[in-house]
């Protein structure tokens, strides 16, 4: 096993996990029956002690021709990870339903294509959380304590971690697994992007751990190059006094001449074209080989955003209602947008892309703005439309956010996720979204108020040629089984392994809540509809999805089997109430949703 050399006692690879590979023999597809000529092998990894339930682990699958040895390359792989004792259905058999059913799991299956979302709350905690199975609720799967003041999160793919500022300007870690506490990184280390690249004093190191010079008084580090199959940024800019430069993996650094005045630099790989804004109405781009063009918009800008197909850039400012949407391959504004009508009257505080789509996220929190760029071009109107997610949003605290993600899950549905955090839901927002987000389409949060999201997607992804690794981690111990497929009618491969730790079975349970004579009526229910006996009078938090009103509250016994709050100070519309408790390891209690009539 090698380990990564280490620079003024920092590891160049930081961002991995460690791995000791643990091979498991070569499985031929055709032995699935799903076809052909391709030698698939599958293994497992963690450190030296083996696998543990709640550690970080790497699944990698390499895929050769049989004949030459030669890799297979751009394979698109669907993988998931079964406990074996929870069914008997053969390894092709299980690649088939999955397909089938267009990507449907049994319970107690985690998917290799799955996303983990990071929340920041107020109370300087953060949530792991699992959405990919639970719409429309939240599934806590480790919740850390931070420094005091923690903000800017982001997610750390390669390490299968995130990462936060804390106050004093320190960089914590925090491994997206239960039972994990945070790690102060070591004070060279001041910058960490939302890709993985750090910033180390005066140099800038790659997740793979390869070290790169920066150039003299670096501004900012913008993430770049976004990979057309799953719209991760594989690159970094990086903006100094007088240049920027363009950091790509295993590539040398590119530069290009900086106006002195530059405030925001953003890339264009297609029209090889870095993009230039300086806090004034001019935006310039220069090209590879120095030619420089001066373009004018619509309104001074000091931020610029270039969609991932590097056809457009929104030039914008925060504090400012005026957007430019700038056509790259012409150096011209085809469009600008001035949003000048109540309730959107307000300035820009975040913009993604997605799908053919920029999405313009208000300053109350209370708008995202959906810019079809495929309209975008001069004589036409803009075509923008607002989406409404809540109540105006007016006391975040300064260095709140991010609000507003590019979804890697996302990435092909054309969709962005939103934050609100007064109604602790995040919303999928697409270019087909109704003009209000629908409150049971929303992933809910629980705990205190959240001040962030970031999405870690750690899915299957081709790292070197026929080479595709996925980071991931299971919950408890146990015999499981890994799959990977090419497809329907293509190969399946399965190998199964041990991991320790407790083997404790999980209890879903589900709140059910009827209105009857001024009370709500709660029950339990497990997964076959049996009402289940309370073990006492429990607290319960309530949450109208419409308006953001919060309320708590202690059940009242009706029974062995049924409670009761007071319905009174209940608003109009959808309620969700959950449990306020801690519950026993391997019992989760869905929240429940009432639908209020005043």
């Amino acid at each position: 096993m090698s380990f990564p050399r280490m620079i003024g006692g920092v590891s160049r690879a930081w961002l991995l996990a460690a791995v000791f590979v643990l091979a498991l023999p070569a499985l031929p597809a055709g032995a699935q029956g799903f076809g052909g000529a391709l030698d698939v092998a599958l293994s497992v990894g963690s450190d030296g002690a083996g696998l543990e339930a709640g550690r970080v682990f790497r699944v990698t699958a390499r895929l050769s021709d049989p004949a030459t040895g030669l890799p297979v390359e751009n394979a698109h792989l669907a993988g998931w990870i079964r406990p074996v004792d929870e069914g008997n259905v053969s390894c092709a058999d299980a690649a088939r339903s999955y397909f089938v059913n267009q990507g449907a799991l049994p319970r107690g299956s985690t998917d290799l294509s799955r996303s983990l979302y990071g929340v920041l709350h107020d109370d300087d905690r953060l949530a792991v959380v699992d959405w990919e199975h639970a719409l429309a609720s939240a599934n806590i799967r480790a919740i850390t304590g931070l420094p005091k003041g923690a903000r800017d999160i982001v997610a750390l793919t390669e390490g299968y971690s995130f990462a936060v500022r804390a106050a004093d300007g320190a960089i914590w870690r925090v491994a997206a697994a239960e039972g994990t506490e945070a790690e102060r990184l070591p004070s060279e280390v001041t910058e960490v992007t939302s890709n993985g690249w750090l910033r180390r004093r005066d140099a800038l190191v790659s997740p793979a751990g390869d070290d790169f010079g920066l150039p003299d008084g670096v501004k900012l580090l913008r993430p770049t190059l976004p990979d057309p199959d799953d719209g991760r940024d594989r690159g970094v800019l990086a903006l100094g006094a007088d240049r920027a430069m363009l950091y790509r993996p295993d590539a040398a650094p590119q530069a290009f001449v900086a106006p002195s005045a530059a405030s925001d630099v953003g890339y264009s790989d297609a029209a090889r074209a870095a993009i230039f804004t300086d806090g004034s109405a001019t935006l310039t781009l220069v090209f590879e080989g120095g030619v420089s063009i001066a373009a004018p918009l619509a309104a001074a800008a000091k931020r610029i955003s270039v969609d991932p197909e590097g056809q457009f850039a929104i030039a914008w400012s925060p504090g400012s209602p005026v957007v430019s949407i700038v056509e790259i391959s012409t150096a011209s504004v085809v469009q600008g947008i001035a949003l000048n009508r109540a309730p959107v009257d307000q300035p820009l505080r975040e913009v993604a892309f997605a799908g053919t789509a920029a999405f313009l996220l208000l300053e109350k929190l209370d708008f995202v703005m959906v810019v079809d760029l495929e309209q975008a071009r001069r004589g036409a109107v803009a075509a923008v439309r607002p989406v409404r997610l809540g109540p105006a949003v007016e006391d975040l605290p300064a260095g709140a956010g991010p609000f507003l993600v590019a979804s890697q899950r996302g990435h092909d549905a054309g969709a962005v996720l939103a934050l609100h955090p007064d109604l602790m839901t995040a919303f999928p927002v697409s270019q087909d979204s109704g003009n209000t987000t629908a409150p049971m389409n929303g992933f809910r949060i629980r705990g205190a108020r959240p001040l962030g999201l970031a999405e870690l997607n750690a899915a299957l992804k081709e790292t070197a040629p026929g080479l595709h690794s996925a980071a991931t981690v299971l919950p408890r111990g146990g015999r499981y089984e890994v799959i990977v497929s090419g497809g329907p009618g293509n190969f399946t491969s399965c190998a199964q392994f041990e991991v320790e730790g407790e083997t404790q079975s999980t209890l879903a349970l589900r709140l059910r809540a009827i209105m009857r004579d001024g009370a709500v009526l709660l029950s339990i229910e497990d997964e076959d509809g049996q009402t289940q006996r309370w073990p006492g009078a429990l607290p319960v938090r309530m949450l109208a999805l419409e308006n953001g009103w919060r309320g708590s509250a202690v059940t009242k016994p009706r029974g062995a089997t049924l409670h009761s709050v007071d319905a009174d100070d209940l608003p109009g519309g959808q309620v969700s109430i959950a449990l306020d408790v801690v519950l026993p390891a391997g019992v989760s209690v869905a929240p429940a949703t009432l639908e209020v009539r005043r």
